[in-house]
């Protein structure tokens, strides 16, 4: 699984397309999950062994999880989906990153 959304890569003009979860940590005693996505240029990129263009960090509480005992990859992927993309300048959250990428 991987989502599909153009993400321009540190200002670059330079385009993202293919996100993959590479990492997840799970601390157990504090309840949190750390996930980093990479993304590539295309999926083709990255089954040809590229390296990545851009890593995206995400943080959220393991209580978040549909089933916080069992860290499945559908799970993990919907609540980085639902992750905030930051706050604005007047403190309210951004809206997703992924709120509206297809998933691959």
């Amino acid at each position: 699984m991987a989502f599909l959304k153009a993400i321009e890569v540190n200002e670059t003009g330079i385009t993202a397309d293919y996100w993959r979860l590479t990492h997840v940590q799970l601390d157990r005693i504090a309840g949190v999950v750390e996930a980093q996505l990479h993304g590539y240029r295309d999926e083709a990129a990255r089954r040809a062994g590229k390296a990545p263009l851009q890593r995206l960090g995400f943080r959220f509480e393991q209580a978040a999880m549909e089933d916080p005992y069992n860290l499945a990859i559908d799970d993990l992927y919907r609540a980085i989906r639902a992750q905030p993309a930051g706050a604005g300048p007047d403190g309210r959250d951004l809206p997703p990153f992924f709120a509206a990428a297809a998933d691959i």
